[in-house]
């Protein structure tokens, strides 16, 4: 198994993403996604991020999967790390500083 984390802007839009993410999961993993898929660990509201599960075979189309949220919206989906263990990306994912506080404040990002 691998651990994703990743970072959603604006943070409010997560129930969102997770619906998107798995729309675009499916639809590039198709057959291999029958009977396992990504599995949400963790949310942290309050950072906007996610900890996702998914096989390892599985890793490459979550990632795309990631790469396609928001494209026709306002929102923006980063991955934060990759990493093989739950522990390890518990600890990233409290700990790292949320990706897009740089951003907010700035012209054309608000602060929602």
């Amino acid at each position: 198994m691998r651990y994703v984390i990743i970072d959603v802007y604006p943070r409010d839009s997560i129930n969102n993403v997770i619906i998107e993410l798995n729309n675009w999961f499916r639809l590039f993993a198709g057959k291999d996604s029958i009977g396992s898929g990504f599995r949400l660990i963790r949310r942290y509201e309050d950072k906007g991020r996610l900890v996702l599960q998914v096989p390892n075979n599985l890793t490459k189309y979550l990632r795309a999967a990631i790469v396609m949220v928001g494209r026709d919206g306002d929102i923006s989906v980063i991955t934060v790390k990759v990493t093989g263990t739950m522990r390890k990306a518990l600890a990233i994912a409290s700990s790292v500083p949320y990706v897009f506080n740089e951003f907010i404040g700035q012209e054309g990002f608000s602060s929602s």
